[in-house]
């Protein structure tokens, strides 16, 4: 699961994290994981935030109003690119959006990404995210979601199919899979891997886990770029 460590060639990234509480999880990982500061991680993910911008949330078994500082999104999302310049940007709202727990405007209940109308807003909210995070030229990287279990493994599917379509679509996005360092093709999403237990108490990586995933992400994400400046710099010699 992850690198055990960072390699020594990633320095000079700024690498804006943005989304929900796994993304913010994830932002604190790859910023341990550099200990020596070669990188710059601006950690703006939020928890119970994603990209549908809802009337109302589920929240500890009640519908309540959708906290305002989720919905301005692009308007925050906008002011960090312009203050940070990030050469890349990890977007992770899979967990949060693929839950049955948004009331979307014209609604009258919750919704889930299995919905033809929730995909359908998804799409154009994470095209729209991506158009954003990139207009300072950064690459938009988007993690894969690990497999639910039972009857909510519906969710995780089409969470993952749509994550693998945004990415098709939108050029200057590209896959992070999460969900091949977590779990197995048989769907398995084990507790403890190589020792080293997976989930703290909140459903989250705990503290070894994402150190090592944050490692994972920094090394994946230089490796990109570097390879895409190399190949960009061979076509043009």
């Amino acid at each position: 699961m992850g690198n055990a460590s960072l390699a020594q060639r990633v320095r000079g990234l700024t690498l804006l994290v943005v989304g929900d509480s796994w993304a913010r999880n994830l932002g604190v990982g790859a910023a341990d994981a550099d200990r020596d500061r070669r990188n710059i991680v601006v950690n703006a993910g939020e928890g119970g935030c994603g990209l549908m911008q809802p009337v109302q949330i589920r929240a500890r078994g009640k519908m309540v109003t959708a906290p305002s500082a989720c919905n301005t999104w692009p308007e925050r999302w906008r002011d960090l690119v312009a203050r940070y310049h990030p050469s890349a940007v990890l977007l992770e709202v899979g967990y949060w959006d693929g839950q049955d727990s948004q009331q979307l405007p014209g609604q009258d209940d919750v919704s889930s990404i299995t919905e033809p109308v929730f995909r359908s807003r998804f799409d154009a909210q994470i095209d729209r995210a991506v158009h954003i995070l990139s207009a300072d030229g950064a690459r938009v990287y988007v993690p894969t979601v690990i497999d639910n279990e039972g009857a909510a493994r519906a969710n995780s599917d089409a969470m993952n199919a749509a994550v693998h379509a945004a990415v098709r679509r939108n050029s200057q996005a590209r896959l992070l899979d999460l969900h091949d360092q977590m779990c197995s093709p048989a769907k398995i999403c084990p507790a403890k891997i190589a020792g080293i237990q997976v989930y703290d108490e909140t459903g989250h990586p705990s503290g070894r886990a994402h150190d090592r995933l944050g490692a994972w992400i920094l090394n994946s994400i230089y490796t990109d770029l570097h390879n895409s400046r190399s190949s960009l710099r061979a076509r043009n010699q």
